[in-house]
């Protein structure tokens, strides 16, 4: 399913419309979603911010929708979310064809697990930043202009970069 047809489907859901008279000022701030391609554990979700508080739509395998309420945490560590478009030209199945190549375009073969994929605001730009998941250990971090499909930034970690050394 794609983002816009995801956010329709949340959007006109009863639990969205019921949320919307409660919240008529909540704003939708990301979209979150979770690619697997090594088992069926995909996850789709919308989050939208009032005031101090953070709604969270997801939608599960069945399509049916849940939302949970979060505080809103905002840090140096954690930017401030600002209101994102329900549009993008890129489709979420095609995050992983733009992936592949800029990773082969970076000599990285390995193949891709799982991608993290987030639509938000960053730097007045609406873009997809992901979080991919490779076999032997690789984390790539690619944020990726929605409008223009254009590489902002791309990054090769190794998951041993992240343990801390005592």
């Amino acid at each position: 399913m794609e983002f816009k047809e995801i956010y329709k489907k949340i959007t006109n859901s009863p639990v969205f419309e019921n949320f919307i008279k409660n919240h008529p000022d909540a704003e939708l701030v990301a979209g979150f979603f979770i690619i697997d391609f090594l088992e069926d554990n995909n996850q789709r979700a919308l989050d939208y911010k009032d005031k101090d508080k953070i709604f969270t739509f997801s939608l599960n395998k069945n399509n049916e929708i849940t939302l949970k309420q979060d505080k809103l945490i905002e840090t140096s560590k954690h930017p401030k979310l600002t209101k994102i478009y329900p549009k993008t030209n890129i489709k979420l199945n095609e995050l992983k064809s733009i992936a592949k190549i800029n990773a082969l375009d970076n000599r990285i073969k390995s193949k891709f697990q799982k991608i993290i994929a987030v639509l938000q605001n960053y730097e007045n730009k609406q873009i997809w930043n992901l979080t991919c998941i490779l076999e032997n250990m690789i984390i790539l971090n690619i944020l990726i202009d929605s409008e223009t499909s254009k590489i902002i930034k791309f990054e090769k970690k190794n998951l041993m970069d992240f343990i801390k050394k005592k």
